[in-house]
């Protein structure tokens, strides 16, 4: 609205506009000689306190200046008590039939009230415009509070990842397995995923799927035993974008507080559903009655939850119930 106020053609339309409107008032009650003259001398003024109001007055209030208010007051009833003046004088020279020529008051409180409405409406669209940009501004560095936030907490995952990874590689080469190569070739392919498709906003919920039956199976190396695994995927469009690792640090935690590489009769269910663009994510994992591992410093979920939150606002619901014997972690996320 303010570039097209600020058009040449919108400010000829505005003022003939006025012209007009002051020219059909005074013609129904003058005669046509002075309907002119008149209508053209109230839109001089009216555009003088214009210019005035805009060029001079409201540039003091952007600078700051304590006295602008009352600058403007000074030169609103200074410039209207001027062009009243000149303008009952110009009236005073016609002679008009069967009327009265108004008492000069009628011109200076007519003039102060008219210049007085111009520059408080001026004043209002300034502060209304002040308000905008304002919001505009809160708006641009709340995003890039967000955006840095978001890049600092996708940042954390890699140096997670890759000290979890290597501790699983050397304790496979350690006891001298044979899942040592395989184990590493897995890894690389897990590496490839963190390090150059999560630098994206979003990917592929097929990727974040292949990645996380890549970590199940790296999972499995570690035990002579078939670990109890259950993944079921099923997805109405494989296509459709999630940000990524959303859903593993709470795999890391079912497999690290099931002790599954070291209980044969613990186990991990992970379900993940895609359904008219709702990703529902269900994963349980036992807890041992005995040997519990230490609790850990939650820093993933914190991070997760954090992104959570970030990215998609209120199109999310989280739900953790633990117990003695489970854990239970229910996500949904509208994508």
């Amino acid at each position: 609205m303010n570039f097209i106020y600020k058009k040449w053609w919108f400010q000829l339309a505005l003022w003939g506009g006025v012209y007009i409107f002051f020219f059909m008032l005074m013609s129904q009650f003058k005669e046509m000689r002075y309907a002119v003259l008149t209508a053209a001398y109230s839109t001089f003024m009216m555009l003088s306190m214009q210019i005035l109001t805009t060029q001079k007055l409201i540039p003091l209030h952007k600078k700051g200046q304590r006295s602008a208010f009352l600058i403007s007051i000074i030169s609103l009833i200074g410039l209207a008590i001027i062009l009243a003046s000149i303008e009952h004088f110009a009236v005073t020279k016609f002679k008009l039939d069967n009327h009265e020529h108004p008492p000069i008051i009628f011109f200076y409180i007519r003039q102060i009230f008219i210049f007085g409405f111009i520059f408080f409406v001026n004043y209002a669209v300034y502060l209304l415009e002040q308000t905008t940009e304002l919001k505009m501004q809160q708006k641009r560095l709340y995003e890039e509070k967000l955006e840095t936030e978001l890049k600092l907490l996708k940042a954390q995952i890699n140096p997670h990842f890759i000290f979890n990874a290597l501790n699983n590689i050397y304790s496979l080469t350690y006891m001298q397995a044979e899942k040592a190569p395989e184990s590493v070739l897995k890894l690389s392919e897990m590496l490839r995923y963190v390090f150059y498709d999560c630098s994206k906003d979003k990917v592929a919920i097929i990727d974040e799927v292949k990645y996380i039956e890549n970590f199940t199976a790296f999972q499995q190396m570690k035990s002579e035993f078939k670990q109890r695994i259950n993944i079921q995927v099923q997805l109405s469009n494989s296509l459709a974008e999630v940000s990524p690792m959303l859903l593993i640090p709470f795999i890391e935690n079912a497999f690290k507080y099931s002790r599954i590489e070291e209980d044969e009769t613990a186990y991990v269910d992970i379900n993940i559903q895609l359904e008219d663009q709702l990703l529902d994510v269900n994963i349980i994992n036992s807890i041992p009655q005995h040997n519990q591992p230490l609790p850990g410093s939650g820093m993933g979920i914190k991070n997760v939850k954090h992104r959570l939150g970030i990215i998609y606002g209120d199109d999310y619901d989280l739900t953790i119930h633990p117990s003695q014997e489970t854990y239970k972690v229910n996500l949904k996320i509208k994508l």
